[in-house]
């Protein structure tokens, strides 16, 4: 018998060997739970094994609905994981400016979780679920690392060895920090790719050497351009595009400020933009006492060459690129610009 030799061809290495920009591909939410799940995952997620049957039922009444809470797993750890029980993270964006989600979260009887998450997922559940409540850890970052090869080979290819160094640093305290293997949250042709809370913050095509820096925020700002693929906080698109040039521009003193986006003219993948639009924010960061606002023109760029998909044979298509550019800000020292 001949053995099936049919080569995989990786959508993340035809992505980044395309110079594909990761920009603007961050999933965007206000509102997002993470359920620990114990491996192993199905896809679809919550056909596994290891959900409870119940949960599972409740979802798919909402989504008979039309109702779609941001909702992903993510797997137990022996450091962390609380037998009989099931830890749940909520992530939310409350404020009109804003830097990061603030955080709750809960330590759910495992038996009880259906019951006690009906109303939660409808965001209806006002303070049932205090009793359940754990204390906030300031300052603590967790790091969900997509690895969920059941949905695209590179997650698991390029994203395990991520999630391995990350854990390392872990465990060092003074890191103040969790990591998670994440199941799915979009975009497996940048993989190794995470995201991190509470900031929500997502990164793709990344190496091992660039966790270091992501943790201490020293990665350059030449590298946070080939590795940042945008923020939660805000929609996709122009908004989501021009924040990302804003962080490569000014660095991690950024990720301190509180923004508010402006109302900028939306645009999504399936119908991108044609002409340039303008993005205007406005931010306060306290610690270095500049506050002002700051517009950019985003303009199209033609187009790249990619896949969304690996496997055996692959389809191609065009991914629309974009540039960035800061037209006019009360504080150019910020953005380190010579002049505008």
């Amino acid at each position: 018998m001949t053995a099936n030799t049919a080569k995989v061809q990786l959508c993340s290495a035809i992505s980044s060997a395309s110079g594909e920009s990761p920009f603007g591909s961050a999933w965007h939410d206000r509102r997002f739970i993470f359920v620990e799940i114990p491996l192993p995952w199905k896809e679809p997620l919550f056909d596994s094994r290891n959900v409870p049957p119940e949960l599972h039922d409740v979802l798919k009444e909402l989504w008979h609905r039309d109702i779609y809470p941001a909702i992903l797993g993510f797997a137990s750890d022996d450091s962390w994981t609380v037998a009989n029980y099931t830890r749940v993270l909520e992530y939310r964006i409350s404020e009109e400016a804003f830097s990061s989600f603030d955080i709750r979260e809960y330590l759910l009887p495992t038996h009880r979780v259906a019951e006690l998450m009906e109303l939660f997922l409808l965001d209806k559940h006002g303070d049932s679920l205090e009793a359940f409540r754990q204390r906030d850890v300031p300052g603590r970052r967790d790091y969900m690392v997509c690895t969920n090869g059941a949905v695209d080979a590179c997650c698991a290819r390029f994203g395990y060895p991520i999630y391995k160094m990350l854990r390392m640093m872990a465990d060092n305290p003074e890191h103040n920090m969790r990591v998670w293997r994440c199941t799915h949250f979009g975009g497996h042709r940048f993989a190794g790719t995470m995201v991190e809370m509470p900031s929500g913050r997502y990164w793709g095509h990344l190496d091992a050497r660039d966790m270091g820096p992501i943790v201490r925020r020293e990665l350059p700002n030449e590298l946070i351009r080939t590795r940042y693929r945008g923020w939660a906080a805000i929609p996709s698109g122009a908004v989501q595009l021009a924040e990302c040039e804003l962080f490569a521009l000014a660095g991690w003193d950024w990720t301190d400020a509180l923004v508010r986006p402006g109302v900028a003219p939306p645009f999504d993948w399936d119908n991108p933009a044609v002409e340039p639009q303008t993005v205007s924010f406005t931010y306060r960061h306290e610690g270095q006492g500049i506050e002002g606002f700051v517009d950019v023109v985003v303009t199209p760029n033609g187009t790249v060459s990619t896949a969304e998909d690996s496997g055996p044979t692959i389809e191609m298509y065009d991914a629309p690129q974009f540039i960035a550019a800061v037209v006019s800000t009360s504080a150019p020292q910020f953005f380190r610009l010579d002049k505008l």
